[in-house]
């Protein structure tokens, strides 16, 4: 049971993560998808600037959420959550769009998901280590 909830929330994360890609691909499709092809190269810079920023984002939306609820083994929950994406990510572009998916998506989505689940497990050291603080606090001033 408990590899069937994590798989769930694998795949939970990788569609946030994918979701976000999607959203921001459209977005920029609607934007910049009907220039001329000489006006695409002037804003070529900031097309893949926009695309490689929103897959990091994904990818840390996705791996913070997924690191949330697994609390282990973090390198591997932002590596898979990543990956999942990618699939997603490649499935949709090769059946919907009839394009392949480039290196910079996997590598920014392995980026920004690990970048997630580590900051996941800094949040939850800091929580540990102020409730220690406290406990530590609370046992030197003890009450009459």
């Amino acid at each position: 049971m408990k590899s069937q909830r994590d798989f769930r929330n694998y795949l939970a994360g990788a569609a946030l993560a994918f979701g976000v890609v999607l959203l921001v691909s459209q977005v920029l499709q609607l934007l910049y998808g009907g220039l001329a092809l000489a006006d695409r190269e002037s804003v070529y810079t900031l097309i893949m600037g926009i695309y490689i920023t929103s897959h990091i984002v994904g990818g840390g939306l996705g791996g913070y959420l997924v690191a949330r609820v697994r609390r282990t083994d973090y390198i591997l929950t932002g590596t898979v959550t990543a990956v999942l994406a990618y699939i997603f990510e490649f499935a949709y572009n090769l059946i919907v769009e009839a394009t392949l998916t480039d290196i910079y998506a996997i590598v920014s989505l392995l980026i920004g998901a690990i970048i997630g689940t580590m900051f996941m497990r800094a949040k939850m050291e800091n929580e540990r280590m102020t409730g220690l603080k406290r406990m530590e606090k609370a046992d030197s001033n003890p009450q009459p």
